[in-house]
């Protein structure tokens, strides 16, 4: 009996990375999925969307990805600090209203839904500056790549100062 590589697998996609969690049985599209630390993972449409990566409060895709690197030798502290970083954004922290960027609410929330689609940092911070503001500054750069390292879009309910009035 033949174990399944990647070899010689059928109907893997191959203009492309493979899903870190699927590897020979990827179907469809992959894309980057970003979690700070520099921890940057290739994932299907079904690993990457934001249901699965909430699923069991994000501990399905945690504990999935930890023991995947942990049998590949190559768990990190910088990968280990994202999933941690990850847990953590679902949780929420329910604090006070922040001050700042948070100025920008509809702009944000606008960020934050092209960062769930899968829109690297970049290009998003790209678009956001090539707009036209006539009363205000806009966000600094900095203030969107931070947008985008709190994954708010990750958590099953938007934080109270996103919430629609």
């Amino acid at each position: 009996m033949q174990l399944p590589t990647l070899y010689k697998a059928r109907h893997v996609p191959t203009k492309q990375p493979v899903c870190a969690i699927c590897v020979e049985r990827t179907r469809g599209k992959t894309r980057r999925v970003r979690y700070g630390y520099g921890v940057e993972v290739w994932l299907c449409e079904g690993h990457a969307s934001a249901q699965f990566q909430r699923q069991r409060g994000g501990r399905d895709l945690v504990l999935t990805l930890t023991e995947i690197w942990r049998a590949g030798g190559c768990l990190t502290v910088a990968r280990h600090r994202a999933m941690d970083a990850h847990l953590e954004a679902l949780k929420g922290d329910g604090g006070r209203r922040r001050p700042g960027s948070y100025a920008w609410p509809e702009l944000r929330r606008h960020a934050e839904l092209l960062f769930a689609e899968g829109h690297p940092p970049e290009s998003v911070a790209r678009r956001v500056l090539a707009a036209r503001f006539h009363n205000a500054e806009p966000p600094s750069t900095r203030t969107i790549l931070r947008w985008h390292a709190e994954r708010r879009w990750a958590r099953a309910d938007p934080p109270p100062d996103a919430r629609q009035s």
